[in-house]
């Protein structure tokens, strides 16, 4: 088997088992960031391109700094759209965490953009996934099974419909956006406010009832603490600016 897609299957395997999948976002080009990142011991690494500069070039180089070590590597587009998603599988991402997934209709077609037909709508064309041809027929085989497919749950209407989102075949588990989920409900980074709360609980009940992976992404050491005390599994732990910065903030307070 095509050694990346084993990784992405090994992964799932682990969100099935309910042991914690840490990872981090990645908002800066430096490949040496995924290489480090990776040696750290993140489970998987998310490449942003939704609030960053990562573009295909980009995108690729990542994917190649992560090939020769444990942690797998999704991408994170701009939006739902399924020509983007291609492209990005295309260049051998082993999953897509996908922004603003808000109803059932919007999961599947999210989960049709990831898989080949008759499950879904994707065209053939994995260039480096298939190992430029030498691995084509066998990354066809598994591409479907293996690759991972997690929305981010980031508005009301997300909670509303969140049962109807991981009811979706296809659908690995949820990451809730809480910075947006707390703009979408009028609480600001509230996030011990009442309705925040019952929205991440309500999101919690619908993947525990459905057996998809609950997780988050953490706004604090504190928080991601607390997310692996009450066992969700799926967690986004920080990213490699805000890692930067908070090093960077600790060191000088310690030194001045």
């Amino acid at each position: 088997m095509i050694r990346e897609l084993a990784k992405a299957l090994h992964f799932k395997d682990k969100l099935n088992s309910g042991k914690a999948c840490l990872g981090a976002q990645i908002a800066m080009t430096d490949p040496a960031i995924v290489e480090i990142l990776a040696r750290a011991g993140f489970d998987w690494l998310i490449i942003d391109t939704e609030h960053s500069i990562h573009d295909t070039a980009s995108m690729r180089a990542m994917l190649q700094a992560a090939t020769h070590t444990e942690s797998i590597v999704v991408a994170r587009p701009l939006r739902l759209d399924s020509d983007e998603i291609r492209r990005f599988l295309d260049l051998g991402a082993q999953g897509i965490l996908c922004p603003f997934i808000n109803t059932g209709e919007e999961a599947q077609r999210f989960v049709q953009a990831c898989r080949y037909p008759p499950a879904g709508i994707r065209g053939f064309g994995p260039r480096r996934a298939g190992g430029y041809g030498f691995d084509a027929d066998e990354y066809f085989k598994t591409a479907n099974q293996a690759l991972v497919c997690i929305p981010i749950i980031e508005s009301q209407a997300g909670v509303e419909n969140i049962e109807a989102i991981v009811a979706v075949d296809g659908i690995d588990g949820v990451t809730i956006g809480p910075m947006d989920l707390s703009i979408s409900l009028g609480a600001y980074k509230q996030f011990d406010h009442p309705k925040y709360l019952s929205a991440i609980q309500q999101v919690t009940k619908a993947c525990h009832k459905f057996g998809k992976a609950m997780g988050t992404g953490c706004y604090s050491l504190d928080h991601a603490k607390k997310c692996v005390e009450a066992h969700d599994v799926l967690l986004i732990a920080g990213g490699d600016d805000t890692f930067l910065a908070s090093e960077s903030r600790r060191w000088l307070e310690a030194l001045r």
